[in-house]
């Protein structure tokens, strides 16, 4: 079946997909009809949607002419070792299950006895629509559709695909962990859909990493039944020569709770689209997300916390820092609907600029369509290191560049102290330490920013 795609995949590319494209991905899988027509319906989507240009709000501050659509897209298996580091691989030994997609393809999926004696399914997406359709064609695209031109292109041309499911009832302790690797060159299409069952509980930790030429465009949903609780880790440590277009997005059943956590480190140029949709009464969602930027990257995490429902209730903190000449977006929406009544929701986001050439952009925006609100707000920020803070670590003995790691430190501690998931915390703060350690280290100069 590989070869056979390796075949067909010659020429392939994101700006020159055509329908038999798609078709002959379906095929060579061996997917149900239901499968193939939900892809023909998106590329039907992603035809009649225009190119972004740049002159749209939603890519005013990330120009779409950055991200090379051009590249030849890869619909079989790479070939690379398992990622030595990060919050997957920190889990070793302790994982409910494991799966890796390398480039266009998944290398390996498998599931712990203890884990499949609950009933657990973590397999490769094209055999989950046959063995196990009634859950996968319930969910697929169902917090991510096609209304987008990237998420459509995704829809109809996914390769590499994981698909977790936890049944109703159960509740896992150790994670689900999942890594997406760009090992080769090229374009790569990943999807994981993940559905917890009425009332189950568990961690899921994904890793991205890889530094070959390469454009990734991703989708992530997690869908969530009544009184269910996911807590979703997603991390990015690419290389340097990584664009990577992604939507993550939670959908809540009923009194259920999504906590999503997005940690941005590495990448040329990053575009993040951390949703969530509280479509349903009683449905909760804590937005975490720690992001560092260092010399040459860009980054932007463009948010929508989408109150469709009443008496649903969600807060979002996003922190991050910049050195070099980096730049970094973040645009917050809280939509509130005429229907949503008794909601509670609060953004915050705050940046700390190290360095002259580092720039960040901050946009918090409400849309709030009712005046049924129990609270609604947001806070934002752009600063730099504290001189005075600075001066009395100096005073104490600590050298200059390790007295403003240190405050590096502190400013992330209001997300990383709320993570409540074993190790994590000490990953990500040990990620940063790396990125400040690699980059420059000469701090703004003061005076110079208040001329």
């Amino acid at each position: 079946m590989l070869d056979m795609l390796r075949n067909q995949a010659v020429g392939m590319t994101f700006d020159g997909l055509t329908e038999d494209d798609v078709l002959s991905i379906s095929a060579a899988y061996g997917e149900p009809e239901w499968v193939r027509d939900r892809r023909l319906e998106a590329f039907k989507a992603f035809s009649d949607l225009p190119w972004p240009t740049g002159r749209e709000e939603e890519w005013r501050y990330t120009k779409p002419q950055r991200f090379d659509l051009a590249r030849e897209l890869s619909t079989s298996p790479g070939d690379a070792p398992a990622v030595s580091r990060g919050i997957v691989a920190l889990r070793a030994g302790e994982r409910a299950a494991l799966a890796r997609i390398v480039d266009g393809g998944v290398v390996e999926a498998n599931v712990s006895d203890a884990a499949a004696a609950q009933g657990i399914v973590v397999t490769d997406l094209a055999a989950a629509a046959r063995e196990h359709a009634d859950v996968v064609q319930a969910a697929l695209g169902s917090a991510v559709g096609a209304e987008t031109k990237f998420d459509a292109l995704n829809l109809a041309a996914f390769t590499g695909g994981v698909f977790v499911y936890v049944p109703r009832d159960v509740e896992l302790t150790e994670p689900v962990a999942i890594t997406v690797q760009a090992a080769a060159g090229g374009a790569f299409a990943p999807r994981i859909l993940i559905v917890l069952g009425d009332n189950a509980r568990a961690p899921i930790y994904i890793d991205h990493a890889g530094d070959a030429q390469a454009t990734v465009v991703e989708v992530i949903e997690t869908v969530l039944g009544t009184g269910a609780q996911a807590h979703v880790v997603t991390a990015q440590d690419w290389g340097d020569d990584v664009d990577h277009i992604a939507a993550h997005t939670g959908l809540v059943g009923d009194n259920a709770d999504y906590r999503h956590l997005e940690v941005s480190l590495g990448g040329k140029t990053v575009y993040l689209r951390p949703d969530v949709r509280l479509d349903n009464p009683g449905g909760n969602a804590e937005m975490l997300g720690v992001y560092f930027c260092d010399e040459g990257q860009h980054m932007e995490h463009r948010s929508l916390i989408h109150h469709n429902a009443s008496h649903t209730s969600s807060e979002l903190v996003y922190k991050g820092a910049l050195q070099g000449d980096s730049r970094a977006t973040f645009y917050g929406t809280i939509r509130i609907e005429e229907h949503a009544k008794a909601t509670v929701s609060d953004e915050t986001n705050r940046n700390l600029i190290l360095t002259d050439k580092a720039r960040a952009d901050s946009i918090p925006v409400l849309e709030i369509l009712n005046s049924d609100v129990v609270r609604c707000g947001h806070h934002s920020s752009v600063g730099q290191v504290d001189e005075l803070q600075l001066f009395y670590l100096e005073s104490r003995g600590i050298p200059r560049d390790e007295a403003a790691r240190l405050l590096v430190f502190g400013f992330f501690a209001e997300v990383t102290d709320r993570i409540d998931l074993p190790g994590v915390t000490e990953v990500v703060l040990e990620e940063v330490e790396r990125e400040i350690r690699t980059g420059p280290t000469a701090l703004m100069n003061q005076r110079r920013s208040a001329q």
